[in-house]
């Protein structure tokens, strides 16, 4: 039985692939941001959150 709503399987892979991609991009940029953050002012109100005491 054949779904009606299903594509093509070479087109349903390459819409899975980008999807992954665009999951393991969010992945690599929150780790990038939350190691190496940039961000150098001391009153910036994530240094709230990351205090080395919590």
């Amino acid at each position: 039985m054949e779904h009606q709503m299903a594509g093509p399987l070479f087109g349903n892979l390459i819409i899975i692939a980008m999807s992954g991609a665009v999951t393991v991009g969010c992945f690599v940029a929150m780790f990038w941001m939350l190691l190496w953050p940039g961000e150098t002012d001391r009153c910036h109100p994530k240094y709230d959150i990351l205090r080395h005491d919590r």
